[in-house]
């Protein structure tokens, strides 16, 4: 018998980043998680005119990384809302979905595996080696898989208690001037070493789309990073 489950989507879009969530909202209705409870928490600058079944936390705009770097400061500032939902998934705002991901996401801490960086040596892998930031991981044995930062996601309690650790040791580096390499990725990184996710998404679900014609890229796309001029939107 299949449980109908409350699922919580996170997404966050400041300033020119807004164009993307039609078709990502558009996108999780068609293929994600169909036959379940979906809601929508949109972290935004912007004045939005959401449906029933989107939540619109306001936040301000910063300048480039505090808007990815701050992610878990965010989740952790609406966690009673959160609190309500059975699982909440974190999707980058620039996704697509391409085909249907259903309940073989469902676990308590889903991690999913770089597209690029799986495919390196750990000691080629850019976790975060400032051994004065939070997300340091040091350079030997750690890491077994190295994580994306763009679908992540589990069961409620599992996810926030990483949002609260990756929240409060980001303040802390802030607090000393240190940013770490990939901001909140790095941070999860470091977190996902010491709590081993409990289900390792492969690369289909954090699919770069440069690599949708390749036929020697050994996964096929289900959640598609997509392919953008980082710096236009980034301005």
């Amino acid at each position: 018998m299949r449980f109908k489950m409350k699922i919580l989507i996170l997404t966050i879009a400041t300033n020119k980043y807004i164009q993307f969530v039609e078709r990502l909202y558009d996108n999780i209705a068609d293929n994600f998680l169909k036959g379940h409870d979906m809601e929508c928490l949109l972290f935004t600058d912007h004045d939005v005119e959401a449906s029933s079944n989107v939540r619109v936390s306001k936040i301000e705009h910063e300048d480039w990384p505090m808007p990815t770097l701050k992610r878990y400061n965010y989740f952790v500032k609406e966690k009673e809302y959160i609190s309500q939902f059975d699982y909440c998934y974190y999707f980058d705002i620039d996704m697509g979905i391409v085909q249907e991901v259903g309940d073989e996401v469902l676990s308590d801490l889903v991690g999913t595996m770089h597209p690029y960086q799986t495919f390196s040596p750990k000691e080629q892998r850019t976790y975060d080696r400032n051994p004065n930031s939070l997300a340091c991981v040091n350079r030997g044995d750690e890491g077994d898989y190295y994580y994306a930062g763009g679908f992540n996601g589990g069961s409620t309690k599992e996810f926030l208690k990483m949002s609260e650790v990756i929240a409060d040791r980001v303040t802390k580096d802030l607090e000393k001037d240190v940013i770490a390499l990939w901001h909140d990725e790095s941070h999860m990184n470091r977190y996902m070493i010491d709590n081993p996710p409990t289900l390792s998404l492969t690369p289909s679900y954090c699919f770069a789309e440069e690599q949708m014609h390749n036929p020697d890229y050994p996964f096929k796309p289900k959640i598609v990073a997509l392919k953008k001029n980082h710096s236009e939107l980034r301005t």
